[in-house]
Formats: structure tokens, sequence, C-alpha cells
């Protein structure tokens, strides 16, 4: 009897010493463990600190380039001395605005990235041509998605009825303008409102329809969609904010034949307006999405 009693008594023993030395090795184990969690923790958060001060001088760096104005001393050689359209005020006189735009043709004629291009005439007839051409074919705005060969069309549209000297020409401009490109927009729709015009129109405008056409196919549709977002973030934001505008008034003059939704472009512009950098007419854009917002009682 004495015997089971002391294999029971030696079986706890090991028992025992077998649980104490797994305990101490379970904790020497994730002491280790610990430790090594730590010192990666560390590295990380070291790893970390250096990407968030990268990011923090990159963003600097940014927004210094961002933030700064367009040279003052360019837009008034293009535009001349405080220029009326400074102001953004949709209510200028037309022979000011006429001024500017012959003024801002005659100064691209007398850039250099521009000679390879003067055998398509001169600026202001090559505008005419492209707002012709533009005009005579506009983009489908609905059943681009029925099959795929309305979908290329849709997507190579502004390739077709420009061609591809137009095109270059267009993306020299806005390479070489790219600072003061904002200004000269807010000029070009300023006049394309009616009541800015005189009598004798100094370039060819096009008619309220076809840029309904346009703000519709930026907008509304996914080969519009997918050529602003190979656009650089500025421009992007400035053509989809002027579709807006231009829906708007397709809306009061009963054009929305494509019954386009504006609510959530509005809301999308407002976003995007709010979040650009450097505009600097965003006080303004802001306060004309807000009170779209206001008419259309979002």
């Amino acid at each position: 009897m004495e015997k089971p009693v002391k294999i029971i008594v030696a079986v706890l023993i090991a028992g025992i010493f077998l649980f104490l030395g797994y305990s101490l090795i379970g904790k020497w184990h994730r002491s280790k463990l610990d430790q090594a969690l730590e010192k990666e923790r560390a590295g990380c958060s070291e790893q970390l600190a250096q990407l968030h001060t990268q990011i923090a001088v990159i963003a600097e760096a940014l927004d210094r380039v961002n933030s700064s104005a367009p040279p003052e001393k360019k837009l008034s050689e293009i535009f001349g001395e405080k220029s009326e359209y400074l102001s953004y005020d949709t209510k200028v006189d037309c022979k000011a605005i006429e001024a500017q735009i012959k003024t801002f043709f005659k100064y691209l004629e007398n850039q250099p990235y521009m000679d390879k291009y003067k055998q398509m005439g001169s600026p202001g007839i090559l505008y005419g041509e492209m707002v012709m051409a533009l005009s005579s074919s506009p983009p489908m705005l609905t059943g681009e998605m029925e099959d795929l060969i309305s979908l290329i069309r849709n997507v190579t549209h502004l390739y077709r009825s420009l061609g591809k000297v137009r095109i270059d020409a267009i993306k020299e401009i806005l390479k070489n303008e790219a600072d003061i490109i904002e200004s000269v927009l807010a000029i070009f729709y300023i006049y394309s409102l009616p009541e800015n015009r005189c009598p004798g129109k100094v370039i060819e405008v096009p008619t309220l329809e076809v840029l309904y056409q346009y703000g519709g196919y930026f907008l509304n549709t996914l080969a519009g969609r997918s050529y602003l977002l190979r656009r650089d973030s500025k421009l992007r934001v400035l053509l989809s904010y002027y579709s807006v505008l231009v829906l708007d008034r397709a809306n009061d003059e009963m054009l929305n034949s494509a019954g386009i939704d504006i609510r959530p472009f509005i809301d999308v512009s407002y976003y995007e307006i709010g979040n650009q950098r450097a505009l600097v007419y965003q006080k303004q854009y802001v306060t004309e999405l807000e009170r779209l917002r206001e008419k259309y009682e979002m």
C-alpha cells in the first residue's frame, strides 16, 4: 500500500515541478516576446515619426507652391492693370471683357511654344474652328453603355472631333499657362453669358445647348468623367464647377433634355472646391455653390 502512495506522491511532486518549470519558462518566453515586440514597436514608431516628418515637409512645400498667387505681372501684361475679371463679377462691361479676350489671344500668338501651330492660323482662328468642330458633333449624353462601339466613340469623342494637332495645341497651352488658366476660364465663362456680349462678338461662342451637351458629358457620362480624371486636379475641379453652372442655366432655360439631376454634382463640386488649394476665386465659387444648394433645396 505504501508503494502506490509513494508513486502517487512522486508523480504529484514531479507534476508540481513540471508545472513550475513550465510557468517559469512561459514567463521567460513571454518576457522575451514582450521585449521583442516592444523593440519592434519602438522601431515602427521611429519609422512612423520619420514618415510623419517627411509628410509634413512635403505638405509644407506643396502649400507654398499651391498657395502662391498667380503672377500679377503676367496677368497684368495679358489682361491689363486692375482688370475687371479679378472681381469675378458677371456684370461686366462687354467691351472690357472683349479686350481681355483679344489681348489673351495676342499673347498666345507671341509665345514660342505656339510657333509649331502657326500653319493652322492665329489662336483666335484656331479657337473658333474648335468651337465649330465641337458644336457640329456633340458627344452622347445617354446610351453610351448600350454597346462597346458607342462607349469607345464617346471616350474618343474629343480626339475625333478636334484631331491630334488641335489636341496637342490645347495641351501646350494648359502646360505653359497653368498659372493663369483659372483666370482665363473665368473670362471665357463670363463672356459666354448673353448679357455680357456686345452685339458684334469677337469670338465664336458656343450656344447654351452645346455647353449643356459638354457639361453633361463631363459630369454624367463614363467617357467624360474618365477624361476629367486624367487631367490635373485643379483643371478637373474647375471644369466640373463650370459644368455645374452650365447645367443650372440649362435647367432655367428648360434645356436639360437628358434629365440630369444636378444635386449630386453640386455636392461633389462643393467638396472639391473646398479642398482645392490656391484657387483665386475660391470664395466666389463656394458662395455660388451655396446659392445653388439653397436653390435646389439641398
